[in-house]
């Protein structure tokens, strides 16, 4: 149920087969009628045929069929004389052929046209032939062959479209790939591919009726990947790049899948009532644009968050809103699958026994259907490789034939390619001394690189020195003040509750005054270095911390959502001093009602997100008078070679985003 459903959008525009969702932003009809009057006063009739034809899938694609056709004609009444416009027709005129419902003429007239072009070496021929070669991959997938698609996209369609330099397509057939590593989740491999589909779109400076929409497209396709790789802090970056445009489009279908994708960064976050909120927005918009995919994707996003709060009643609604609209057999199979659930949870049995007999059935059913299915395969490829021994020996009676041919012809060549041979030694033996002296260049660019690595390496084992000397020292401070000053008073608390029995009078507000001071030494020692992270953990430690400054005026709320983290005690002790520092610049500067601070993990990243809803401030002025707070904190994050972001505004708040590499406690000790 997790598989993506985005389509490119410039593929199986026909509404007779291979329909699709048709995404938008704004009104391209303004660029469209700038090609359209271009096409008029051009004089050049293979330009005219070929705009001509661009123009027809223009009109398509906005749904304008009359003009669609007109274009169509013209172009087809101007390529006569052109080898190449005739050629090129194919994949223009093969769409006739699923308006009549030609599924096979559609396919066969597809790779008739990318043979043909195959003989051009223009950057319009590699275009075309990258389209060509992605729509037939998608009839493949469309017969469940998802090997056979990628091998088309990686070997052929990607390498003709980076020699068109259409970097708009290149982004999609980029986006394509991830899909298919989304859809089997290889999330590390679809990531991967996503990062070269928003590096190509961003480098697009060429305008066309769909940049836009592929550009926000691409950005929320990877912001859902990156949610499910628990990237989310890269993940709401990529969200409010695509938000940033949206906002000015609340009409758009984008919204469909941003929506989407947004429920998905809240629900991953536990933020149930911010993830409902955005599910019930994007179903709203799908429903005004009848995008059927969309609900269902989003009605079944939705159910799963009523699932984990065990509100089972709105499960079972949405469950049965996507039992009663949805026509795919396998997505049925799940949706019993988890309607089971729901009525096991609820302690339904009978119910739960129905539907789990459901799917198993559709589960058999679907069993023997693929194995029926690879019957059939077999079969067809011991016919393919019947004909291509058949196709194989007239190859080799034709090549035979052909080498007493060219045996003549060789001789007199040798001659010409010898000489060219030395022509192309020459060239290379000066190509090659030209780059020996560039490389003499650069290794000596490399080598005061290096002697900067390790000055600056040099720079950071002092700092982790100082840190690591003010811990120990913080340390001996601590227990020289608890063994030493802190017995003394102790001792004095002892003789003066004695001389109260004699003198209660004298004795009261020393008494009191030395209870202070006890009270005070204890907090003193407890921030130099607080024995809970010494005996128990780093989190009983940071809850202690946030309870104690906690007061009526600023409430504290903590979150630390690791369930199992062994970080070494240097580790923690850094992490502490962090937030111990953030929360003291909190409480004394930002006037804050709450500040929220939240711990979690991914593998060896430590994420710390400080917030507050406070005063603010100007970080650009904070950072040029570089504080001693603010320094500490940039210490030890550079100490645990992190990264360090603030963001804060004036009256709306201040937050702290902190990524920090840390290394497991059983690693370290390997």
């Amino acid at each position: 149920m997790k598989k993506s459903c985005f389509i490119i959008l410039f593929l199986f525009l026909s509404v007779v087969t291979y329909s699709q969702v048709m995404l938008s932003l704004d009104d391209d009809s303004v660029y469209i009628d700038s090609i359209a009057k271009v096409t008029k006063n051009t004089k050049s009739d293979s330009l005219k045929s070929l705009y001509s034809f661009r123009l027809s899938k223009m009109y398509s694609m906005v749904h304008d069929v009359q003009k669609s056709k007109q274009y169509l004609a013209q172009a087809n009444k101007l390529k006569r004389k052109y080898s190449f416009l005739i050629d090129a027709s194919l994949y223009y005129n093969a769409y006739n052929f699923l308006e009549k419902g030609d599924v096979n003429g559609f396919e066969k007239t597809l790779l008739e046209a990318n043979n043909r072009l195959k003989k051009y070496y223009n950057t319009e021929a590699f275009k075309l032939r990258a389209i060509i070669l992605q729509s037939y991959g998608l009839m493949l997938q469309q017969r469940n062959n998802e090997k056979g698609y990628m091998q088309i996209l990686i070997n052929e369609a990607i390498p003709n479209a980076k020699r068109s330099r259409d970097y708009e397509l290149i982004s999609n057939l980029y986006k394509a790939v991830a899909i298919i590593f989304m859809n089997t989740g290889e999330r590390e491999k679809a990531d991967e591919y996503l990062n070269e589909a928003q590096k190509y779109i961003e480098r697009n400076i060429k305008k066309t009726p769909t940049l836009a929409e592929s550009k926000l497209e691409t950005y929320i396709i990877k912001a859902e990947n990156l949610i499910e790789l628990k990237h989310y802090y890269d993940a709401g970056k990529i969200l409010d790049k695509a938000f940033f445009t949206l906002k000015d489009f609340p009409e758009s279908n984008l919204n469909d899948s941003y929506y989407y994708s947004e429920g998905l960064y809240y629900a991953k976050l536990n933020k149930t009532r911010e993830a409902l909120e955005s599910y019930k927005k994007g179903i709203k918009s799908a429903e005004k644009h009848n995008n059927t995919i969309a609900i269902n994707k989003l009605k079944f996003a939705e159910y799963e968050v009523f699932f984990r709060l065990r509100d089972y009643q709105k499960a079972k609604a949405n469950l049965d809103y996507l039992l009663e609209n949805s026509n795919i057999v396998a997505d049925k199979k799940n949706y019993y699958n988890e309607m089971a659930k729901v009525y096991n949870a609820t302690k339904e049995y009978d119910k739960a026994y129905y539907y789990s007999h459901k799917y198993n059935v559709i589960n058999d059913s679907l069993s023997n259907t693929k194995f029926k299915t690879e019957i059939v395969e077999l079969e067809a490829k011991y016919q393919k490789a019947e004909n291509e021994k058949k196709i194989t020996l007239l190859q080799s009676e034709n090549e035979k034939a052909a080498l007493m041919v060219n045996n003549t012809w060789l001789n007199a060549v040798l001659f010409a390619v010898l000489s060219f041979l030395l022509f192309v030694t020459a060239l290379f033996l000066w190509i090659f001394i030209k780059n020996q002296k560039k490389l003499s260049i650069q290794k000596e660019i490399n080598h005061k690189q290096e002697l900067m690595a390790y000055e600056n390496r040099h720079k950071l084992s002092v700092s982790k020195a100082l840190i690591q000397g003010e811990e120990i020292e913080r340390k001996r401070i601590a227990r020289d003040l608890h063994d030493g000053l802190g017995s003394m008073l102790s001792g004095l608390k002892i003789h003066l509750n004695l001389a109260k029995k004699e003198n209660p009078e004298t004795v009261n507000g020393v008494d009191a005054l030395l209870d202070n001071s006890i009270k005070e030494l204890r907090n003193i020692s407890q921030n130099l270095m607080p024995e809970t992270l010494l005996e128990l953990s780093l989190e009983h430690a940071l809850r202690d911390l946030c309870a104690k400054n906690s007061n009526t005026v600023t409430k504290i709320e903590f979150q630390y959502l690791i369930k199992k983290s062994k970080l070494t005690k240097t580790d923690e002790m850094m992490v502490y001093r962090i937030i111990q520092e953030l929360l003291n610049n909190a409480l004394k500067y930002a006037q804050a009602s709450q500040v929220l601070v939240s711990c979690s993990q991914n593998k060896d990243v430590f994420f710390i997100t400080v917030e507050d809803n406070g005063v603010g401030f100007d970080v650009s002025d904070a950072e040029k008078k570089n504080g001693m707070g603010l320094k500490n904190i940039k210490n030890r994050v550079e100490f645990l070679n992190g990264k360090l972001e603030i963001e804060s505004k004036i009256n709306q708040g201040t937050s702290a985003y902190i990524e920090l590499t840390v290394i497991k406690e059983n690693q370290k000790n390997e």
